[in-house]
């Protein structure tokens, strides 16, 4: 292991600790939630199957919590998620849902178009950005990491818009046509969670997290409708609109 990978896994580590610990005091019955560490092997496993590296800092994560459980016991009881989704997949759970985003992968110039998404996010109402991400369903180059009722999709991108950072996590509602980028990285992503939980526990009014007794919303990160409508991230602000219609 390089300096480098040493420090990434430190670092990782070390934000997942803040997250359990803030867990702990806001809501203590979701720990059970997290699942043991992957295998390296089941970890080399998901690379071999999708054909591409995943980041450092999401190999180091799955060493600490491959995933979380599904929200449902075997009984029917709905169980606190410790995250703002039904779960994080683990290794099994990405090599699916990634393969099942890539099913839904069709080229269309047409629309696959920053002419084109200038227009629908000038239109105030058809396409939400936030970061540097291409508003593409079912691009090769992300790794689909967790769910919430098969609505809100986060992913790990590997191939981001202009500004942008590979391995940059972004959360996609694709019926409400809202794109977001939700950390330059995993481990920023875990920061980024560690900290609004941590506030959260502290003065909940000061933290955008909205936790209940079953979990962080699923809003958490994402666009919402008091958002300013029809603007552009900086990436896209000199293209010139293309009206697809």
């Amino acid at each position: 292991m390089t300096d480098a990978g040493a420090d990434i896994d430190e670092r990782v580590a070390d934000a997942w600790a803040r997250v359990e610990a803030a867990l702990g005091r806001v809501l203590p019955d979701s720990l059970r939630q997290l699942n043991a560490p992957a295998a390296v092997e089941e970890i080399d496993a998901v690379e071999a199957v999708l054909a591409m590296p995943l980041p450092r800092d999401l190999r180091a994560s799955l060493r600490i919590h491959n995933g979380t459980k599904w929200i449902f016991s075997a009984d029917g009881q709905r169980r606190p998620s410790p995250v703002p989704l039904n779960q994080l997949y683990d290794t099994d759970g990405i090599v699916e849902a990634t393969r099942m985003w890539r099913d839904n992968y069709h080229p269309e110039p047409h629309w696959d178009d920053p002419r084109v998404w200038a227009y629908l996010v000038d239109g105030g109402n058809h396409l939400f950005l936030t970061g540097s991400v291409r508003p593409i369903v079912g691009s090769p180059g992300a790794v689909i990491v967790g769910d919430m009722n098969g609505d809100v999709t986060w992913f790990l991108d590997g191939d981001p818009a202009p500004g942008g950072t590979p391995g940059q996590v972004v959360r996609v509602d694709v019926e409400c046509a809202t794109w977001d980028v939700l950390a330059p990285s995993w481990t920023e992503l875990l920061v980024r969670y560690a900290e609004d939980l941590e506030l959260f526990a502290a003065d909940p009014h000061s933290s955008t997290l909205t936790i209940d007794d079953l979990g962080p919303a699923c809003e958490w990160g994402g666009s919402t409708p008091s958002d300013p409508p029809a603007v552009r991230p900086a990436w896209l602000l000199n293209v010139d609109a293309r009206d697809p219609y």
